[in-house]
């Protein structure tokens, strides 16, 4: 199967999104990320913007408004936060990501379900890579959330992180959708082939300068790579 690509955008003025994702989908991105936690607007506005945004979209969506000790642009007030993906979730975004560690996620989850979008929890370690055995519990916690897709991301402290993200890749996409490797330049093994070995899509930034994560390839250097590999062929 050919690997999916998702690029994940990030602007502070919600003016400049409508041109980020038309390239994006010009370089032939299959998902789109949003990650409205850059963006610098009053949440008022929140249900207006993620509506136009949605209406400049024809690739599938997601709405990540990353908490602050996960990964995210800035601190927010936490009731905020979750209620800007709830309506993200309204307005028509295909996915929405929810972390783990939110405060009694399933309810959160249920609601974004009911306006049928679908829930992508996930989890970032951003010190390590856990066990294979640690990492399998975090992603059945996902399970239990009722998550449709499983994200874990953990950091590449040496080249043999990535086969145990590979390993819990091919293990558990045999019962899940599953998107899991390592961050960092060590990491780009799995950030790589992680889509090959049974994950669900992987990330690329939409140019080499613009990241929203360490170790991003762009989706042009990603696709060379794949095209090197005959994953195309």
């Amino acid at each position: 199967m050919k690997p999916r690509i998702c690029v994940p955008l990030a602007a502070e003025n919600p003016s400049d999104l409508p041109v980020l994702i038309r390239r994006a989908e010009e370089a032939e991105a299959d998902l789109i990320e949003i990650r409205l936690d850059y963006l610098s607007t009053n949440p008022s506005d929140a249900a207006k913007i993620l509506g136009d945004l949605i209406r400049e979209a024809s690739v599938p969506m997601i709405a990540t408004n990353r908490l602050y000790e996960q990964g995210g642009h800035r601190p927010q007030d936490e009731n905020s936060r979750i209620q800007i993906l709830i309506q993200a979730a309204e307005a028509g975004f295909e996915y929405v990501d929810v972390e783990l560690t939110v405060a009694e996620i399933n309810p959160v989850v249920e609601k974004i379900k009911s306006y049928g979008a679908k829930p992508i929890v996930s989890f970032h370690d951003f010190e390590r890579t856990p066990s294979l055995q640690d990492m399998e519990k975090i992603v059945r916690s996902e399970i239990d959330a009722k998550a449709e897709i499983c994200k874990l991301v953990t950091t590449a402290r040496s080249i043999e992180d990535n086969l145990e993200c590979l390993l819990l890749v091919r293990k558990m996409s045999r019962s899940a959708k599953i998107v899991c490797f390592a961050m960092g330049w060590k990491g780009l093994i799995s950030r790589t082939l992680s889509p090959i070995f049974g994950g669900y899509f992987t990330f690329a930034s939409l140019t080499a300068d613009v990241k929203t994560a360490p170790g991003q390839l762009s989706i042009y250097e990603l696709k060379l790579l794949y095209e090197k590999l005959g994953v195309y062929e």
